[in-house]
C-alpha cells in the first residue's frame, strides 16, 4: 500500500519553496556585495551571483507547479558548486566560514522533501565540495573545520528527514487498516488522471464497499467492525501488483487505483482480491479514466456502477442513499 506511483513533475510546494530559497540566497548575496565582509570580499561574484539568483527563483515560482522532478535536484547541484566556488574565492578566513554556512540550506532543503537515498547523494557531493572549497583556499585547520561543520550539517540534515519522512508517512497512512487517507490517495489520482491525460496512459480505479458492515457493528460491536476492516485491507495488500494503490475513502469504503491498466484488465485484479478474502462480502464498481476526466466524475462512474452491481444481485433490496457527499478530490498544498 506505499505509494509507488511515480510522476515527471515535481510536488507543486516543493517548486514554491525552492523558488522562495534562491530567491532569499540571490537577495543575501546582493545585500553582502553591497556590504562586503572586506576591502578585498569579491562583490563583483557576489553581485552577479544575486542578480542570477533572483533571476532563476523568479523563473522557479512562475513554473514552480510544472518543475520537471529531476530539476529541483539540478539547482541544489548547481548551488552546491556556486558555494564551493564561492568559498575558494573568499579572502579572508570569516568569510569564508560565513559562506560555508550557505551549505546548511542545501541540506535542510534536501533532508525536508526528498528520500534517503537522494539526501545521502546530496549531502556526499556537499561534503566533497566542502573539502575541495577548504583545500583549496588553503584555510587553517581544513580536517578540523571539515569535520565539525560538516558532521554538524550531516547529523541535523538526516534527523530532520527522519522526522519529515515519518510525518509524512503519518499523514499519508491510515491508521486503522494501513491504506491511504483519502487525501493521500486523491492526490495520486490526480496524478494519475493528469498523467493520462497528457501522455494517454490508461488508468482504472475501483471502488470497493463492504456488504453488510453496519449489521456486523450492531451485532459484534464496532471493535469487531475495525478489525474486519483491517484484515481486508491487509489481504487485499498482499495481492496488489507495484504501483497499484489502496486507499480508505471513509467508513467502510475504500479505493483501488490501478496505473497502466484497462478496464478489461480489472476483472483479474477482482478475482485476486476475492482470492485473498474468500469470506469477506464486498461489491466493486469499476471505471477507466478518459482524458480529461476529472477525479470526482471518474470516482462517480465508479460509483454508479458499484451500485449496479448491488441492485443487479438476485433478491437485492434498493441500496440506500450514500451518506455524506462524495469527497473532494485533494487540491494541491
Amino acid at each position: 500500500m506505499a505509494r509507488d506511483v511515480r510522476t515527471r513533475r515535481a510536488p507543486a510546494a516543493e517548486g514554491r519553496a525552492l523558488a522562495r530559497t534562491v530567491l532569499g540566497a540571490g537577495a543575501l548575496s546582493l545585500a553582502t556585495a553591497a556590504v562586503p565582509f572586506s576591502p578585498t570580499a569579491p562583490t563583483g561574484m557576489a553581485a552577479a551571483l544575486g542578480v542570477v539568483g533572483l533571476a532563476l527563483g523568479a523563473l522557479l515560482h512562475a513554473r514552480a507547479a510544472r518543475l520537471p522532478r529531476a530539476l529541483p535536484h539540478a539547482v541544489l547541484l548547481l548551488a552546491t558548486s556556486v558555494v564551493t566556488v564561492s568559498v575558494l574565492a573568499s579572502t579572508t578566513p570569516a568569510g569564508r566560514v560565513v559562506t560555508a554556512c550557505s551549505y546548511v540550506w542545501i541540506a535542510l532543503f534536501t533532508a525536508a522533501f526528498h528520500s534517503r537515498r537522494a539526501v545521502c547523494a546530496h549531502l556526499v557531493l556537499l561534503l566533497a565540495g566542502f573539502a575541495a572549497a577548504l583545500w583549496g583556499g588553503g584555510a587553517p585547520s581544513p580536517a578540523q573545520t571539515w569535520g565539525f561543520m560538516g558532521g554538524t550539517v550531516a547529523a541535523v540534515a538526516w534527523t530532520v528527514n527522519g522526522l519529515v519522512l515519518r510525518l509524512r508517512a503519518r499523514a499519508d497512512e491510515d491508521q486503522l487498516t494501513g491504506a491511504l487517507t483519502r487525501a493521500a490517495w486523491l492526490a495520486e489520482a490526480e496524478a494519475a488522471a493528469a498523467h493520462g491525460t497528457r501522455d494517454g496512459a490508461p488508468a482504472s480505479l475501483v471502488v470497493l464497499d463492504l456488504d453488510g458492515f453496519k449489521e456486523v457493528n450492531d451485532r459484534d460491536g464496532h471493535a469487531a467492525g475495525d478489525r474486519l476492516l483491517a484484515d481486508l485491507a491487509r489481504a487485499w495488500a498482499g495481492t496488489l501488483r507495484p504501483g497499484d494503490l489502496l486507499g480508505r475513502l471513509g467508513g467502510d469504503e475504500f479505493a483501488l487505483l490501478l496505473p497502466r491498466t484497462r478496464a478489461a484488465q480489472v476483472p483479474e485484479v477482482l478475482a485476486a482480491l476475492r482470492a485473498a478474502r474468500p469470506q469477506g462480502r464486498w461489491s466493486a464498481g469499476t471505471a477507466e479514466h478518459a482524458p480529461g476526466e476529472a477525479v470526482a466524475d471518474w470516482l462517480e462512474r465508479a460509483d454508479a456502477d458499484l451500485y449496479a452491481h448491488k441492485r443487479a444481485r438476485p433478491g437485492a433490496s434498493r441500496p440506500a442513499a450514500r451518506r455524506g457527499p462524495r469527497p473532494e478530490p485533494a487540491r494541491g498544498p
